[in-house]
């Protein structure tokens, strides 16, 4: 009971772990991106208007938008915390809670700002100056983003969990000479690359397959059926002993009494196997 209690456990955390992942990967890129691009703009201003470009000052100034990923991955766990269910207390939450962010946000950026300025430049900026530049500028930017990020964060979850109660392909159909034939997933022991095609070894036969291993990788329940090798996808269901080659790798044994290399450049894949 124990056991299956910590399985859960761990299985809740990849889960959350991977959401977590996801949506920090887009976060960073977004912000990055304009990062780069509000320097390119401030670069190609000075060049029409013929005045000075300082790319110290420059960076420095525009890691404002970098700050929109901690501050809006904290906003999206306080959201997660509140959980408001109703229409009208969500578009309530997302309006307290986007001026505090937006407020915070910039105060934030105007401290880093001046300390930063006071260490690195001979002549540093005054946080009034500063302060009221960011206000005149960016305010109401700040504020749009902080009011939809709650909606937004709402919108990746839901697909998220959409996508995942999607109903799980039974049957995967293969070729066996002239003739097209569907196998039960549940019965499928292995997958193994043979040059050009792959072979799939169910309970009772082998087939002879057109696909790549990689195509067929995305028809598969990543949960159950695991890369353990560039050239074999295992059933972890049919897995009854993992016997170490003492160099990282593993030879898994199957149901059928067959073997299947699993490697260590896999290892994440398949490493939770040698606990349970």
């Amino acid at each position: 009971m124990q056991q299956l209690k910590k399985m859960k456990i761990q299985k809740l955390y990849a889960t959350n772990s991977e959401r977590l992942n996801s949506s920090l990967g887009i976060l960073v890129v977004f912000c990055v991106v304009l990062y780069s691009l509000a320097i390119l703009q401030d670069y190609v201003f000075s060049k029409v208007q013929l005045t000075g470009f300082y790319w110290y000052e420059t960076m420095l100034y525009n890691i404002y938008w970098l700050l929109f990923i901690p501050f809006i991955q904290i906003a999206n766990y306080f959201y997660s915390k509140a959980q408001p269910k109703s229409l009208t207390n969500k578009i309530l939450y997302a309006l307290s809670t986007g001026f505090m962010f937006s407020l915070l946000h910039i105060f934030f950026f105007t401290s880093i700002f001046i300390l930063v300025s006071n260490l690195i430049f001979l002549e540093p900026h005054r946080f009034s100056r500063i302060l009221k530049n960011v206000i005149s500028n960016q305010l109401y930017l700040t504020i749009i983003a902080y009011l939809f990020s709650p909606f937004v964060y709402e919108y990746l979850k839901r697909k998220r969990r959409l996508k995942k109660d999607l109903p799980t392909q039974r049957t995967i159909t293969v070729k066996k000479g002239t003739r097209r034939i569907k196998i039960d997933i549940a019965t499928i022991l292995f997958i193994k690359t043979d040059r050009p095609y792959t072979t799939i070894y169910s309970n009772n036969q082998n087939f002879l397959h057109d696909e790549s291993l990689k195509k067929l990788e995305k028809l598969l329940d990543t949960l159950i059926f695991l890369r353990v090798h560039r050239s074999a996808i295992v059933n972890k269901k049919h897995i009854t002993e993992l016997k170490s080659r003492k160099n990282g790798d593993y030879d898994g044994i199957l149901t059928n009494g067959q073997s299947v290399r699993f490697s260590r450049h896999y290892r994440q894949n398949w490493n939770e196997l040698l606990n349970h």
